[in-house]
């Protein structure tokens, strides 16, 4: 993964760890409407006593709301509230189907302006709306100055459409709203955006879930704090639904979020992975002989610098037909959404939070004890009963 504004600077985490003793981070996927859901969860995370965060990452419209987290302008709860409302759209009684809360009726939204060429001669047209609405209030909502000088790191994702490259833009080296904007103008949607002498689509067409910047970023703050132990948070929006596909709209629909939920369960394999080789780095360090010619080899230095990640906490939904699907933008949908969002993760933080209190009495197998190599992933879910939060280990 290449990143083209240069190196980050080394800073040291941003606040000293809390009571439980973990930094955090908090990864925000892409999901169109199904963004709300995300909403919900930073409206749980907000409430007091607000959880810090050392690194935000985010993807399209997780893009948006981590800038919003990082740099608002007063309580980001008002602004991610405003986005949302703004966002919303009426049926639109001209269009069938899937489309009919996708595409807004004239008037509908300030945030939504039809490019002309797509009215006028939609074959010829390379996008649908126009990104500057939404660039504007962008900017009503997020201090650029702000967010550049925090010491939470913010880092989105954009494709560069010359290179086919995922690229990373962080507010430790320069941060705009055509940053955010470049991780958002998902194709056909939105137009490519500028920055320099590139040109940026979404990062999502390539990466959802900007995990591995999260890992990046962890890194080079172990460089400073080799002690930090650390947390991720993952807001995952997407799940297969257990119906089969009644329709062509359901198809659509199924493809799109099966697309998105296969890579996060390869993200996941990955980041399984990386903690096995730390541990195995580890075991193999405490081995050799304090003056093994091995421990000189560049690789061994290298994988010595690596740190494991404590704990992953994903807050999902295990009722995603209860979501709906990430074209429906209609007001009722992004409401129940960030209801859902909101339970979800207090009750995912709370099964987190009484782990880690007395992690004898949580229901993790022996296998995936703490301390057991094993990494233990925790999840808020929705089942017909009402809200839990379970323990579940991968395997």
């Amino acid at each position: 993964m290449s990143v083209k504004s240069g190196p980050r600077a080394r800073v040291s985490p941003s606040a000293p760890a809390p009571a439980g003793g973990y930094h955090s981070a908090l990864v925000l996927q892409g999901g169109a409407a199904l963004g709300a859901y995300e909403a919900g969860v930073l409206k749980a995370l907000l409430e007091p006593p607000v959880r810090h965060f050392d690194i935000v990452t985010g993807c399209s419209i997780g893009a948006v709301m981590a800038a919003i987290l990082v740099g608002a302008r007063g309580d980001p709860r008002e602004h991610l509230g405003d986005l949302w409302r703004r966002m919303a759209m009426p049926t639109n009684p001209f269009v069938p189907g899937l489309f009919a809360n996708t595409f807004p009726a004239p008037g509908a939204s300030d945030l939504y302006r039809i490019n002309p060429m797509y009215y006028a001669a939609p074959p010829l047209a390379t996008y649908m709306y126009e990104a500057a609405p939404l660039e504007s209030a962008l900017k009503e909502w997020v201090d650029f100055a702000r967010l550049r000088r925090s010491r939470t790191e913010l880092i989105v994702i954009a494709v560069d459409l010359n290179s086919g490259r995922l690229e990373e833009f962080s507010n430790r080296r320069k941060m705009s709203a055509r940053h955010v904007m470049a991780s958002a103008s998902l194709p056909p949607v939105f137009p490519a955006v500028r920055i320099d002498s590139s040109e940026y689509w979404d990062g999502g067409l390539i990466s959802n879930t900007p995990l591995r910047p999260a890992l990046n970023a962890i890194e080079l703050l172990n460089t400073t704090d080799a002690a930090a132990r650390w947390e991720i948070i993952v807001v995952d929006l997407f799940a297969p639904t257990p119906q089969p596909p009644r329709d062509m709209t359901d198809v659509l629909q199924r493809a799109f979020e099966l697309t998105f939920f296969g890579k996060f369960q390869h993200d996941l394999k990955l980041f399984e992975m990386y903690n096995a080789q730390i541990d195995l780095m580890r075991a193999v360090s405490k081995a050799l002989p304090p003056r093994s010619p091995l421990r000189r080899h560049p690789a061994f230095v290298r994988m010595s610098h690596h740190r494991r990640v404590e704990r992953l906490t994903v807050i999902r939904t295990s009722q995603p037909e209860a979501m709906g699907g990430p074209a429906d933008f209609s007001a009722e949908a992004i409401a129940r959404r960030m209801e859902l969002g909101e339970t979800d993760a207090r009750q995912a933080l709370g099964m987190t939070a009484a782990a880690a209190k007395d992690p004898a009495r949580t229901s993790y197998p022996r296998s995936a004890r703490p301390g057991s190599g094993k990494l233990s992933i925790t999840t808020g879910s929705m089942t017909s009963a009402g809200v839990k939060a379970k323990i579940r280990p991968r395997k």
